[in-house]
């Protein structure tokens, strides 16, 4: 029996006594199928990477649309015509008529036969010329159909005359001429002030 106020020493391994003598070891966990402990893993390692494509339609589809608005917004608004508002009787003429263009490129415009008759001495015409770039210089010629030889104008019986000026830009100008030919079908050219011809218009007999 022992001494009263006596205790056993402690151990210096912290381990506790062995009954049998000597200390007991103290006990090494066991690794997991005899190699190194794992860390832990988790399944979302495992998970694909996340694609950026959504995200970049999105954002393709809202440039899209942002510029569509923009577009919206900056449009010019076209003017209403006032009601009752009627194009000026120089708009109207200036947009009727055969085009024409002076072999160098120069001059341009439109002319037309506004009106015609025959007389027993020849043909009488009423022309006008349209001149969107100018000042442009003319002169006139016609044929009979049925045959090659031109002839060139005099001044018409009535008025209006054409005056032999120049036409300037955004100007026009008509007169009645008239052709000594024989009754049929013939055509009338329009041609510079040197003679070169640029376009021709038909007048029935």
């Amino acid at each position: 029996m022992p001494l009263p106020g006596w205790s056993p020493a402690p151990l210096s391994d912290g381990a506790r006594p062995w009954v049998g003598g000597g200390p007991a070891q103290a006990q090494e966990p066991a690794n997991r199928l005899g190699g190194p402990t794992l860390r832990s893993v988790k399944i979302d390692e495992f998970a694909p990477p996340r694609s950026r494509l959504p995200l970049l339609i999105t954002l393709i589809v809202m440039l899209v649309a942002g510029l569509i608005w923009g577009a919206t917004l900056l449009r010019p608004v076209t003017p209403v015509p006032a009601a009752g508002s009627t194009a000026t009787p120089s708009q109207t003429a200036a947009a009727s008529g055969l085009p024409f263009l002076t072999p160098d490129e120069r001059y341009a415009g439109r002319w037309e036969i506004l009106e015609y008759r025959w007389t027993d001495s020849g043909l009488e015409v009423e022309i006008r010329i349209s001149v969107d770039r100018g000042p442009f210089s003319y002169s006139f010629l016609a044929f009979e159909n049925s045959g090659v030889d031109a002839t060139s104008p005099d001044p018409g019986s009535q008025p209006p005359r054409f005056s032999g000026l120049p036409i300037a830009t955004g100007e026009q100008e008509s007169g009645w001429l008239f052709f000594p030919l024989d009754r049929g079908p013939a055509t009338i050219i329009l041609a510079t002030a040197g003679g070169n011809q640029m376009s021709a218009l038909p007048v029935g007999g």
